[in-house]
């Protein structure tokens, strides 16, 4: 398949690209800088293309004659005007675009911050009830992708990542860094004590099984389906520093 990709030099993005090649597909990346990741440059089935989501002559030109689309990339704003200029209004032009120059499969990476407001049980079928702003631009952008879907007779599915983790996957790749983990290190190796919030936790799920969601997804019929792409089960930040400790020895 040719493949259009945004954040392939990003965190989960790079991991999505090198999962799609290594299964045979064509992938053009949308990157602000091309360079950014070495190992990409000289690779036969990548293509790099200059631009952020903002550059709309550049998102249709790339979008020409790919088969699908899987769109990563991630648009910032601190208010929730700003929000939605840097993240849903580029979003709703690149799926809008994509469907009137024939791409077949829309792929929308939203998050499990759509959810929003906590319930005892999160399931793809509960009404999303966002508390953020990131939140809001993740359910908003799933939902005019439906509206898209069913506007413009194209396949469209929606996977829900959860806290992802992982090392950089080629050298120069870039890695997501939460500085948990960071101040969890560095007070164990200090002795020092640790504090969290009781039963604080979450699914965590490593990018390369993230990255076979988007493939799985991508080579299967699905439409109009939402995915959470979690970890099975569920680790506490307690526990994580438990590892720690136990691993260095520390008196923390």
């Amino acid at each position: 398949m040719n493949v259009f990709l945004t954040g392939g030099t990003g965190f989960i993005g790079s991991y999505v690209l090198q999962e799609l090649v290594r299964n045979g597909h064509r992938v053009t990346v949308l990157a602000r800088n091309p360079n950014k990741v070495p190992a990409w440059l000289n690779h036969p089935d990548i293509e790099m293309v200059r631009g952020q989501l903002s550059d709309r002559e550049a998102i249709k030109s790339a979008l020409a004659g790919k088969d699908a689309a899987i769109h990563v990339a991630l648009g910032w704003g601190n208010t929730a005007v700003d929000m939605l200029q840097a993240d849903t209004l580029p979003s709703l032009y690149l799926f809008e675009t994509g469907a009137e120059l024939g791409v077949t499969h829309l792929i929308y990476t939203s998050s499990t911050a759509a959810y929003g407001e906590y319930r005892p049980v999160f399931s793809e079928t509960i009404q999303p009830r966002p508390d953020t702003f990131y939140g809001a631009t993740k359910s908003a952008t799933e939902n005019y992708l439906m509206a898209i879907s069913h506007q413009y007779h194209v396949r469209a599915n929606t996977i829900r990542p959860g806290y992802t983790f992982g090392n950089p996957v080629v050298d120069g790749a870039f890695i997501y860094s939460d500085q948990r983990f960071r101040k969890i290190i560095q007070a164990a190796k200090a002795n020092l004590p640790i504090s969290l919030v009781k039963n604080d936790g979450t699914q965590f799920i490593w990018a390369g099984d993230l990255a076979k969601v988007y493939l799985s997804v991508l080579t299967s019929n699905h439409d109009r389906q939402t995915f959470n792409a979690l970890g099975s089960e569920f680790t506490t930040w307690e526990e994580i520093a438990r590892m720690a400790i136990d691993r260095i020895g520390s008196k923390s």
